[in-house]
């Protein structure tokens, strides 16, 4: 887990993933989670697979198709540790939440294990809360420095995450807008204010249940921010449409640096008690190349 420029990260984040990632904390009850298995492809390659273990409402395991794996810890309701592993059973990385009385994030940690072969180069990252605002600092060991400023709105939404650089100036800044719970809008403007990336998402007329926003296992009743607060680059990386109240039906986005588009198109499948048992999600991007996640829920 080694510094990546924010430029480069926003680059990749739109080719592979220009999507989203949780949302609610008062979504609809449903049937108790054992698992959540997501399979990716491209064509009919499935390239890598994660299976995602619960028990008693945690999520407490991760495992991948190349037999490495994360182990889970909470304390009270909110995550505060995970163990990863390598294929070989060895420990690489340890990362720490941390928050505050409200259930805020306040400090995150990512340590490499004595045994990691890859890097010696440990990162964290503080959060200070003033009103509608939160100030990030990203810090990596090695004398890496990243800061970021968010605003949040009446709502609990993050509506502005801007990059600054160490003196402050404004290096760009993404804009996301909401409708009825659910954002319809992402853009990334550049320093000039020049929109440079566009995102549109529609939603279904049908509200999620909570396993479909896993993240609120994890992360308390603060969880939608808080799970986009610990993402390396904020905002730039969550998968937007996942923190909405509804089931997101369709997105476009568009880079207007790459000439490169996105549309992304979902289907699904419920069980007799209306709980999610599969979302089929296909992205074309205009390159040519087209992806598929198949995402499945057991339940006991």
């Amino acid at each position: 887990m080694k510094y990546v420029n924010p430029v480069f990260v926003v680059f990749i984040c739109f080719l592979i993933s220009c999507s989203s990632d949780d949302d609610r904390g008062d979504s609809i009850v449903s049937s108790k989670l054992v698992s959540i298995t997501k399979r990716y492809y491209q064509g009919n390659n499935n390239f890598h697979t994660e299976k995602y273990n619960f028990f008693n409402e945690r999520l407490i395991n991760i495992q991948y198709s190349d037999d490495s794996y994360d182990d889970i810890y909470y304390e009270g309701d909110v995550i505060s540790r995970i163990l990863e592993f390598n294929s070989n059973n060895e420990w690489e990385w340890t990362i720490t939440y941390a928050y505050d009385n409200e259930g805020r994030l306040i400090n995150k940690k990512v340590i490499p294990s004595p045994f990691n072969t890859i890097t010696d180069v440990s990162r964290q990252k503080n959060f200070e809360y003033a009103g509608n605002l939160i100030r990030s600092e990203n810090s990596w060991s090695d004398g890496g420095f990243q800061r970021n400023a968010l605003t949040i709105n009446n709502e609990n939404l993050i509506v502005e995450d801007q990059f600054l650089t160490d003196d402050g100036n404004l290096v760009q800044r993404y804009l996301s807008e909401y409708t009825n719970g659910n954002m319809t809008g992402l853009t990334l403007r550049n320093r000039d204010d020049i929109v440079t990336e566009e995102s549109s998402y529609t939603y279904m007329d049908k509200a999620v249940t909570r396993p479909y926003q896993m993240n609120s296992y994890l992360f308390g009743n603060e969880w939608k921010n808080n799970k986009i607060l610990s993402y390396q680059f904020g905002l730039s990386q969550s998968e937007s449409y996942k923190f909405s109240d509804n089931y997101i039906e369709r997105y476009s986005s568009n880079n207007f640096v790459t000439n490169i588009s996105i549309t992304g198109t979902f289907s699904y499948k419920f069980d007799s008690n209306d709980d999610i048992i599969e979302q089929e999600y296909t992205k074309s991007i205009s390159t040519g190349d087209t992806f598929k996640t198949i995402t499945t829920f057991e339940y006991e």
